[in-house]
């Protein structure tokens, strides 16, 4: 927090009165607001979510940078996360990264009637099944070279966006794993998505 330049630190609590950090970035003539959540044992203001924070909100979106729930470091298997998908569920995301878009989507899953306009998955690990039907555009936004569980799944989640309107898949030619080296794409696609979304 010492070195925060861009937004405000704030605490929220969840229902049963966990206190966790946001990082809040306000736009006063907001088009909408952008909830964001970060990849594994990282937090709000890290790398491309922490780029994105700023960048949306220079594109008129207040954005909500979420501290999620992590793992001491030695627990750096992505596997160990999803016994806090639980708590993470109870902090709403709509622009997620990586272990960030698998919490996003146990939110969305269970909560089916979020009030949630548009949903930018980066880097998501596997296929979001549930999400058929889903009442808002999904940008499905992975890196070419990507790791396998990422690129892998991508034709089954085409086929589920095929049926959201307003929904796309784009693999960024730079992106690597987690769309390292790709965040211009990233800021370029995501801002554009949400910008159509909010019409």
């Amino acid at each position: 927090m010492p070195s925060l330049v861009v937004g405000d630190a704030v605490y929220l609590q969840t229902g049963d009165g966990t206190r966790f950090l946001a990082l809040y970035t306000a736009d006063e003539r907001a088009r909408g607001a952008v909830v964001l959540a970060h990849g594994p044992g990282l937090h709000p203001d890290h790398g491309i979510t922490g780029e994105l924070r700023v960048q949306l909100a220079d594109r008129g979106f207040s954005t909500l940078s979420l501290q999620m729930p992590v793992l001491p470091a030695e627990n750096d298997d992505g596997s160990a996360y999803r016994e806090l998908y639980p708590e993470a569920a109870r902090r709403t995301a709509l622009v997620s990264h990586a272990m960030g878009s698998a919490m996003a989507y146990e939110y969305l899953r269970q909560n089916r009637g979020a009030p949630v306009f548009a949903w930018a998955a980066l880097s998501f690990y596997g296929v979001f099944t549930e999400m058929a039907g889903a009442g808002f555009p999904i940008l499905d936004l992975y890196g070419a070279t990507d790791y396998r569980g990422v690129r892998g799944p991508a034709s089954e989640r085409a086929q589920i966006l095929r049926g959201l309107p307003g929904s796309k898949q784009l693999a960024a030619p730079e992106g690597g794993r987690f769309l390292a080296g790709g965040e211009k794409a990233v800021l370029r696609e995501v801002g554009a998505f949400l910008e159509s979304a909010a019409r």
